[in-house]
C-alpha cells in the first residue's frame, strides 16, 4: 500500500512541477511581448501601432453591428419610418439566412435610402 501511495504522491509532485514550469513559460513568453513592443519596432506588424491607429479605429466602427443598426435607425427615422426597423431586420434574416451582421445592414440601408430618393423624386416629395 506504501508503493501506491508513494507512487500517488510521486505523480502529485510532478504535476505540481509541471503546472510550474508552464506558468513560468506563458510569464516569459509575456515578458518577451512586452519588451519587444517597447520598442518602435515599425513596419507593417506592429500590433501596438496598427491598434492605436485611426483607421483600426474607423474599421471597428464600420464592422460595429451597433453602429449599422444606429445608421439604419437614424436613417428610417429621418424618412419617418419609425416601426419599418424590425421589418428591415426580419427581411434581412430571412433573405440572407443567417443572422443580421454590419455588411447587410449597411447595403440594405444603402438600397433604402436609394429607393426612398428615387420615390421622392418621382412624386416630387421634399
Amino acid at each position: 500500500m506504501s508503493l501506491i501511495q508513494m507512487n500517488a504522491e510521486q505523480m502529485r509532485r510532478k504535476a505540481i512541477e509541471n503546472s510550474k514550469a508552464k506558468l513560468k513559460q506563458q510569464q516569459d513568453f509575456r515578458n518577451q511581448v512586452d519588451n519587444m513592443s517597447r520598442h518602435d519596432v515599425g513596419g507593417l506588424y506592429d500590433v501596438r501601432a496598427i491598434m492605436k491607429s485611426q483607421q483600426f479605429k474607423e474599421q471597428q466602427n464600420h464592422y460595429s453591428i451597433d453602429m449599422a443598426m444606429s445608421e439604419l435607425e437614424e436613417l428610417l427615422q429621418r424618412n419617418r419610418l419609425y416601426k419599418f426597423k424590425d421589418m428591415t431586420v426580419d427581411f434581412i434574416k430571412k433573405v440572407s439566412g443567417r443572422d443580421v451582421d454590419s455588411f447587410n445592414v449597411r447595403e440594405t440601408g444603402k438600397y433604402l435610402s436609394e429607393l426612398i430618393n428615387e420615390i421622392k423624386l418621382k412624386h416630387d416629395i421634399k
